[in-house]
Formats: structure tokens, sequence, C-alpha cells
């Protein structure tokens, strides 16, 4: 068992039937999680256990059990990282949604875990501020001191999540950052689908990339800056060849071109009108916007034509 490999494709989702299906069928692994809290000693039942369960007003959890423990109902609200970036108020909505649980009567009281590496338990401040903590480590020294294929399997899948696991980024997703992204997204699998965006919708929208067919050059949108920049990786030194390509450009539908030297990159830049993320997507010019995506599609393209011309003369 020890040979399985993921491939690097453990998710938070996977973790979370982890979690899930152990509950459900190892009354240890539950006696793992309860012994984290108040209740440590008592007989327990699980009642039932849930993935993704949603809330319209509060956001979601990873996972929720809930278990009697010795004739009282308590609910287990379980975020789960691997080394997602932390959103804001997130804990606090775990709070809600577990004050909600109990005055709805889904359990008579609840307790709030994170359930993550020990790398990112360190390195989060989001991360502290729950109140009962269990790692991944705990989990598969767990599984280690069982003697069975499942355990074998769970303990190999956590190996290989704490490796995936890398330091957080200490910047918060900004919800108006975020909520922008999110429609100019809309926006553009809507208007011109044929952009390869790359930035994910969990991210802020300060500055959003763009795949080209160049090998590791890349576009951005560098949103509240007004411009477009075509990067080209650890080509500081080569600016002077990168300065005719951009006469080139300015030549053929890319007038207001310059080129940009930073430390390791150079890049070709376009300027396009500012777009202000903080009023909202709604506030935005809907033809300063298209100026905008005009501007990447010029650019992707220059970088695709010569990406065309390269495998021509290699083959």
């Amino acid at each position: 068992m020890k040979s399985l490999h993921f491939n690097n494709t453990i998710s938070e989702r996977d973790m979370d039937m982890l979690v899930v299906q152990s509950v459900l069928t190892d009354p240890d692994f539950c006696t793992l999680l309860t012994n984290k809290t108040d209740l440590k000693g008592k007989s327990i039942k699980v009642l039932s256990a849930e993935i993704s369960k949603s809330d319209s007003d509060l956001g979601e959890s990873d996972i929720t059990v809930v278990i009697d423990a010795e004739g009282k109902s308590y609910g287990f609200l379980i975020e789960d990282k691997i080394d997602a970036i932390a959103m804001p108020e997130q804990h606090s909505r775990y709070v809600k949604r577990g004050e909600k649980g109990v005055t709805e009567g889904a359990y008579d009281e609840y307790r709030i875990f994170i359930f993550c590496p020990e790398k990112y338990y360190r390195n989060n401040d989001e991360a502290k501020l729950y109140e009962h903590l269990i790692t991944y480590e705990e989990c598969k020294d767990y599984f280690d001191g069982k003697n069975d294929l499942i355990s074998d399997f769970r303990s190999e899948q956590i190996r290989q999540a704490i490796i995936k696991a890398k330091k957080p980024a200490t910047n918060y997703v900004n919800e108006k950052a975020n909520a922008f992204l999110k429609q100019y997204i809309c926006y553009q699998k809507e208007c011109y689908p044929f952009l390869d965006i790359v930035t994910k919708e969990t991210r802020n929208g300060w500055w959003i990339d763009y795949r080209t067919e160049l090998g590791s050059v890349y576009v951005t949108h560098k949103v509240q800056k007004g411009y477009v920049d075509m990067t080209f990786p650890k080509a500081s030194e080569k600016t002077d060849r990168l300065k005719s390509a951009a006469e080139w450009a300015k030549n053929h539908k890319i007038p207001n071109s310059a080129v940009i030297k930073t430390k390791k990159s150079a890049m070709i830049r376009t300027y396009v009108p500012e777009l202000d993320i903080m009023r909202g997507f709604e506030s935005v010019d809907k033809e300063d916007l298209n100026q905008c995506f005009e501007a990447i599609n010029e650019l992707i393209d220059f970088a695709n034509i010569v990406e065309l011309m390269r495998r021509i003369t290699d083959e």
C-alpha cells in the first residue's frame, strides 16, 4: 500500500471524504475528535455526517458531524484546509452557523474545529481562531497504529496531502476584489470565451492572468493600474530584443506599447482604462472594459503568432 500514488492531486474534498467515512465506520476515530473537546471520556454515538453543508446567508461548513453524548446532541463543525487561503471572517461564520443550528434544533450544542497540516496551523493566524485543532499528522499517526488495508490507504492519502501543503499566503481574500473577479470572469466567459484565463475565482481581482501558447510567456491585466502586460520571465537582460518586438507591435494593432524591465523579467506593456475594483463590477463602463479585453486579446494573439512562427521554423 505504501506504493500508492495520488500524483499530487489530493484535494480538500478528498480529505473531507476521508473524515466523513472514518467517522461513520470507525468509532475510535470519532473519539479522536471528541477527545479534543470537553466531551472527552463520554460515551458517544454518531448520528450523522455531512460534507459541504451550506446556508444561503452564512456560507458552507466543510464537514458537519452530529453526535449523541450521553443523551445530548452536539454538532461538530469542521473547516478543512490543505493550503488554501483563509477567507475573511471564515471562523465567525462557523460560529454563526453553529448558533443557527442550535436555534433550529439540529443539535443542542456545537463545537468548532479546524482540520489541517501542522505547517498550515503554524503559519496562519486565522486558523488559530478555531477553538479545536486536529492535525493531519495526528490522524496519520492514528491510522499508522492500526493494522488493516483501509487504514494504510488513509495514512498514505494523508501523507501525500501533508507533502502537498505549503506555507499559506498571509494575505486574506478581499471580499470586494473577489466579487469583482467573479463577475469579471463571467463577463469574459460570455463575451471573450476564446481567452484562456488562469486566475482562480478564489483569488483577488487586482491582477488577472491569461495563458498564451508561447511557452512560459503570460499576459496579465493589472486592473486598477490600467496596464496589460505580456511578461517574459527571466528576460530582464534581453530588453533590447524586446524593444524591437515592441516597435513591431506599435505598428500592428498595439500602438501604445512600451517595454518594462523588472529585476528578473521583462514585459511589453500596453495602457488601458483603469477599473475601480472597490466600486464594484457594476460601476465599470463597458466600453472601458471591452477596451481592456481587446488589448488582452491583441497581446495574446501577438504571443501566439510568435509561437506559430517558431513552430514552423522548427519543423
